[in-house]
């Protein structure tokens, strides 16, 4: 399989919903925000479905990579679920014999704005604009939400940005 350009599966995880991103090369075959936890679904059940998405992930598309976005110090303290989602995100790779790259959202967002200010929008903006247009109406529909609500295609670029980032730091 030399000369085939290495595929990452890129995982933005949360406890409502995932990012998700699958980058042949620089290829962008696939984006979506997929939902986990609609109102009355139980924290086990959550885990299942996430597991299910998950491993359709991996069958379709057979990744080389599963990169995973670490957690911040604040996420890992008060969530307890998030940190169950991502463990088994990561054991899911190990089972499937993946390389797993995990990586602060800091660092993606540092390494994809560098002359704006890393945050979660700007990233989106810089993917939208500068790498694939064709996600600028995503933007567009989190750049139109108040202040206070949340983005809900962050999840998504971040997703991307990782991706992004594990392609041009060269894992092999």
């Amino acid at each position: 399989m030399e000369g085939r350009p290495k595929k990452i599966l890129a995982v933005n995880p949360g406890t409502r919903a995932l990012g998700v991103a699958v980058l042949s090369g620089s290829d962008l075959q696939y984006t979506a925000m997929k939902t986990l936890k609609c109102s009355g679904l139980k924290a086990k059940q959550a885990l299942e479905k996430m597991e299910g998405i998950i491993c359709q992930l991996l069958d379709e598309y057979a990744p080389d990579i599963l990169a995973v976005e670490e957690l911040l110090p604040i996420q890992k303290d008060r969530s307890p679920l998030l940190n169950r989602i991502v463990n088994r995100i990561k054991e899911i790779g190990k089972r499937e014999n993946l390389q797993i790259v995990s990586v602060s959202p800091i660092v993606v967002r540092q390494f994809l704005c560098q002359n704006e200010k890393p945050t979660k929008l700007n990233t989106a903006m810089v993917i939208a604009t500068r790498y694939y247009p064709w996600l600028y109406r995503y933007y567009e529909k989190d750049l139109a939400r108040k202040w206070w609500e949340d983005k809900y295609y962050t999840g998504l670029f971040d997703a991307v940005a990782l991706a992004l980032w594990v392609l041009t730091q060269g894992q092999d």
